[in-house]
């Protein structure tokens, strides 16, 4: 096991810290973004259809890889994993629950897109 702080073998200070402030910005523009859509949601009306509220449940979950996201770039910037092994299955249980969130919200998404432009209804 590694030593507390110490860098992941083959690794350089430059790419943990590189690495750390990829996952940060895509984390704090995910969470943004995607919270902008929930919100222009919520507040217009016009947006209220079935096919918009598969966009939100895309929005959310693709919140949650976000926040994912977020814990993995501060114990890169910390250079060492601070939540132990029960945090290590949460954070691996979150990630994979909104992975298939985001999976299947876009599976729901296409579907609804192709019954919508692809099939003929008289």
């Amino acid at each position: 096991m590694a030593e507390s702080r110490s860098l992941p073998a083959g690794f350089g200070e430059l790419e943990v810290l590189a690495v750390g402030t990829v996952l940060m910005v895509e984390a704090l523009s995910g969470l943004s973004l995607n919270s902008l859509t929930i919100l222009s949601f919520c507040k217009n009306l016009e947006l209220r259809t079935p096919t918009h509220l598969l966009v939100v449940s895309l929005a959310l979950a693709d919140s949650g890889i976000s926040l994912n996201a977020l814990i993995s770039a501060t114990s890169s910037l910390l250079r060492h994993w601070p939540y132990g092994s029960d945090g290590c299955q949460a954070h691996g249980f979150q990630g994979f629950a909104t992975a298939l969130a985001s999976i299947c919200s876009s599976a729901a998404i296409a579907w609804g897109r192709y019954h919508h432009y692809c099939t003929i209804s008289f």
